[in-house]
């Protein structure tokens, strides 16, 4: 009886612990595929987050990558849109669910915070069994890390890195042309308030990141997040 009791215990606990992660994911709500209005920006949606298609003359620069490459490639063939002109990725930061797709992309350049390749590389685990890393890239890929404002420019469109660390220790968010800012994990947001991302790994930190980047949002044309759509420019 004593060994029915101390199972039953630990299962309520580890159900307790599958609601308690899995209960944030319900209020995501990631903007569906299409090109964004107003904008010429293509969102593909990946199950509960966005990746993002900016137009650059033939050539396509993306935001962040998925989680499923699978769907991805389903999105992108239904909007015609080839992975061979993907010449740069900019990945905010290096969480499952937001590099699966690069695999897709066997031309592109792939961008990150330098901090971020700590994740990567087993210095810092995400979790405590658990290393971030990235999909087998092709031997076309190369993988450059960027320091906070460094700015590239890709033919038609300037791409400005911002650090943000709390989400990950590496965790990035870009400007282009200093018209859109894409904010990946950076924060939260529920009604006209930004707050600290579920699953973030240093909420200290990403308390301080938010409060240091809320004027910031206020300045671009569109705020695209990865998880919760576009932002108004309202934030609280």
């Amino acid at each position: 009886m004593l060994l029915v009791n101390v199972v039953g215990v630990v299962l309520a606990i580890l159900a307790m612990g599958v609601v308690i992660y899995v209960f944030p994911m319900c209020a995501m709500q990631p903007l569906n595929s299409g090109e964004v209005e107003g904008t010429d920006v293509i969102a593909i949606k990946n199950r509960i987050n966005n990746l993002f298609f900016i137009p650059s003359g033939e050539d396509w620069i993306v935001i962040d990558a998925g989680s499923d490459a699978k769907l991805v490639k389903q999105e992108m063939e239904l909007m015609s849109i080839d992975g061979r002109r993907v010449k740069s990725v900019f990945l905010t930061h290096t969480d499952y669910d937001h590099v699966a797709s690069v695999v897709l992309f066997p031309y592109a350049t792939i961008y990150m915070s330098k901090w971020e390749e700590q994740m990567i590389n087993g210095s810092t685990r995400r979790q405590f069994l658990k290393k971030n890393s990235l999909p087998d890239l092709s031997s076309s890929n190369k993988v450059v890390y960027m320091s906070d404002n460094e700015v590239i420019d890709l033919r038609e469109h300037r791409v400005r890195i911002i650090c943000t660390p709390g989400h990950t220790r590496g965790s990035a968010i870009y400007a282009v042309d200093e018209k859109y800012l894409f904010t990946g994990d950076a924060f939260k947001v529920t009604g006209r308030n930004i707050l600290v991302h579920p699953y973030t790994m240093d909420r200290v930190q990403a308390k301080e990141t938010i409060g240091g980047i809320k004027d910031e949002l206020k300045k671009y044309e569109k705020v695209f997040t990865a998880h919760y759509g576009l932002i108004q420019n309202d934030i609280k």
